[in-house]
Parts: structure tokens; sequence; C-alpha cells
């Protein structure tokens, strides 16, 4: 890990982004239990940080993707990160819903997107990848090709890993999930049982405590 991934999950330590409760888990939207969750949304309330990662995010696309044409968000919750991005580096900008809205247009892509353009994907978290991949379906059903994704946070779950890698597109982080218990570990946050408790889930968070009540 670097300083770049530890210094970032400083940051979002400090605005608190990161809420751990091993005895009364979090329901993602697949139906698993986690012991963690994030939520980038207060970034948007503190403009130094808001511009950190804004820049970031920028430098990232820039040194990695120099041939990007199109930055696109995905909906909902990387829309402003991804808007911010595209206008640090003057690009065009379009945000991709998982799926094809069911009223209005009925769109999934909103914006101007033309065949054969090179897409960056700004997302603000990967968690198992479902979302990431169903955006890079909908831009290379389009005709585009996607150069890679950026992502704020990467819990570094095997599932995603694979679905990236079968997909053949780059995933790159500003921080990830050892970076953000190596530095909150450090800085005293949290009880050690939570911690322990993360490692357990993350052996295998499909089937963490699938049988438990609470």
């Amino acid at each position: 890990m670097n300083e770049l991934e530890l210094l970032v999950a400083k940051k979002l330590l400090q605005l608190k982004c990161f809420s751990v409760q091993s005895k009364s888990p979090f329901i993602w939207a697949n139906g698993w239990k986690s012991p963690i969750y994030f939520d980038d949304r207060k970034v948007f309330s503190y403009p130094y940080i808001r511009s950190f990662i804004k820049l970031e995010l920028a430098r990232m696309v820039a040194e990695l993707f120099p041939d990007a044409d199109v930055v696109a968000g995905i909906a909902v919750n990387a829309i402003g990160h991804g808007a911010l991005v595209a206008d640090q580096l003057a690009l065009p900008y379009v945000y991709v819903h998982p799926t094809p809205k069911d009223h209005g247009l009925e769109n999934q892509i909103e914006g101007d997107l033309r065949p054969r353009q090179k897409v960056v994907v700004i997302e603000n978290q990967v968690s198992i990848g479902h979302y990431a991949m169903s955006v890079v379906e909908a831009l290379r059903n389009s005709g585009c090709s996607v150069e890679g994704v950026v992502t704020i946070f990467d819990y570094q779950l095997p599932n995603a890993t694979k679905l990236f890698k079968e997909a053949d597109v780059p995933l790159v982080s500003l921080t990830n999930y050892e970076a953000v218990v190596q530095q909150a570990r450090a800085e005293g946050i949290g009880k050690e049982e939570d911690w322990k408790a993360l490692d357990d889930w993350r052996k295998n968070p499909a089937r963490w405590k699938k049988s438990s009540k609470s």
C-alpha cells in the first residue's frame, strides 16, 4: 500500500465516512450483511476534502488513462464525483444508470455519447462490482470502449476482482479496505472485536452471519 492510499484513508476517517458495527451489521442492497459501511456523501460537505478527492481522481485519470475522451459517472452516488472530475479535466461528461430508467425517456446513459469514444468510469466505491459492470456493459453496447474504472474506495473483495479481470477492465482506487483498516488501527479508532469481525467477514462476505438473527 502507498502513501496516497493511507492519506486518503486518513481524510475519510476524519469525516467519519466509515461506520463499523459488528454486532448490528448493515444490510447491503444485495442482501449481504456487512460490519462496515462507507458513506462518501459527507465529502461534498467539506470543500477542502471535496477538492482533494476531485484533484486526486482527476490526476489518476490523466496519468493512467490519458486517451480518455469522456468521463462517465455511475448513478447515483458517483454522479457528483464524476462531474467534478470531468470539469477539472475539461472533458465531456455523461452519467450512467446500472439499468435503464422505467420512466421518462427510459435512458440508461444520460448525456451525449458517440460510438468509438473512449470512456473512463468514475465510481464512489466498489464492493461486489455489479453496478460498475452493468455500466461497463451499457457503455460497450453503445459502441464505446471503456478505458478503466476509477473509484474512491475499493473493498478489495475477491468477487469484484474476478469480475473486473474477466471483463478486462482496469480498476484503480484512491484507497482501499486494507489501507483504511491499517490507518484506523494506527489512530486507535474502533474496537479490536470489530476489526476481528471485519477479518472474518472478508473471508466469506456472502455467508457471514447468514444464520444469525441479529
